[in-house]
């Protein structure tokens, strides 16, 4: 399968891939750290560099931009809950967070940093987002101006904190809302973590994380995790009437897969299943993209031209972020 790429973003893509193989936890953790990562990126922007401390469990928000709480985008990065935040990633969501401002519609976008796997195994990352969640809301946010946004492990994470929603985790906060959360968009969700579904053949040449990654990446994460547990992380294979209810607790979601990803297959299913029990699920298999396809534009510094699936994001969180909500809807 062809895709028309420019030079720049064809060399950023193999050379992420490049890394993605060749690379361990020990590497990826000894170089990186999330907090490091965003405060120089931040300098390099020319933003404020903003970080609430969050709960008991060593959460913490890191503000893109301004500190602004009456709209938020409250975004769970990805990394196989074992590599810290890639700034490219904060780089796309500032991108998105300029254009609404330009627009006149002015949200605050904040990025949860989590514990990352061996530090830390689950559910505290759900316990983590559960604080961060409630302290947004502390802030002064209603629910239903609050938009969860999460890519690949990111979107694992925030499918667990509806799953928590729906069926509360022992020792995890439980989360009371007086209204339903605005939004959840998930890009490339990781829906399972020891999957081996057609797509992970088909795709592995194609896409810019490999199915041993995702493996290894899986392996890891669920070494430690309890057996009961493990429904929380693996979403495409939890029960048909897990998410049954989950209307109750968001108005609408938003769900993308590469058309040449591994995770193709999974992402599809889970999207399935969420659309039985609510009706404002839109999925989108971008033509050719690959894991985290929007993401990698910025990786490469190609700006110019951005993949197609870039304004269908920027367009969903606009209207998400301004459309009046109804308890009926």
């Amino acid at each position: 399968m062809v895709r028309k790429w420019t030079r720049r973003r064809l060399l950023g893509d193999t050379a992420f891939r490049y890394i993605a193989d060749a690379w361990n936890i020990r590497q990826f953790q000894y170089c990186f750290g999330t907090l490091d990562i965003y405060k120089r990126w931040a300098k390099s922007q020319g933003l404020p560099v903003l970080v609430d401390e969050v709960g008991t469990r060593g959460a913490r928000l890191l503000w893109i931009g301004p500190r602004n709480t009456t709209r938020v985008v409250l975004y769970f990065h990805g990394g196989g809950y074992v590599i810290p935040l890639q700034d490219f990633s904060a780089s796309f969501w500032n991108y998105v967070r300029s254009r609404l401002s330009r627009g006149g519609l002015d949200a605050g976008f904040a990025i949860m940093s989590y514990s990352i796997v061996p530090t830390e195994i689950f559910p505290t990352q759900l316990a983590q987002a559960a604080e961060a969640l409630q302290h947004v809301i502390a802030s002064g946010c209603s629910p239903q101006n609050i938009h969860i946004v999460g890519d690949s492990a990111g979107g694992n994470l925030a499918l667990a904190l509806l799953s928590h929603m729906l069926h509360p985790v022992s020792g995890v906060p439980s989360l009371s809302l007086t209204s339903r959360i605005g939004g959840v968009f998930l890009m490339s969700p990781w829906v399972s973590l020891t999957g081996n579904t057609g797509s992970q053949a088909e795709n592995d040449q194609w896409d810019v994380v490999g199915a041993k990654t995702f493996q290894y990446c899986g392996r890891k994460v669920l070494d430690s995790v309890p057996e009961s547990l493990h429904v929380y992380l693996e979403a495409s294979k939890d029960p048909a009437r897990w998410f049954q209810g989950v209307d109750r607790f968001v108005y609408r979601i938003f769900i993308t897969a590469g058309e040449v990803e591994c995770l193709r297959v999974d992402i599809i299913k889970i999207a399935n299943t969420l659309s039985k029990n609510r009706r404002r699920i839109k999925l989108n298999i971008q033509r050719n993209g690959v894991h985290n396809d929007p993401f990698f534009d910025f990786f490469a510094g190609e700006t110019r031209i951005l993949c197609d699936l870039t304004p269908q994001i920027f367009r969903w969180l606009q209207k998400g972020l301004t459309e009046i909500k109804y308890d009926d809807d």
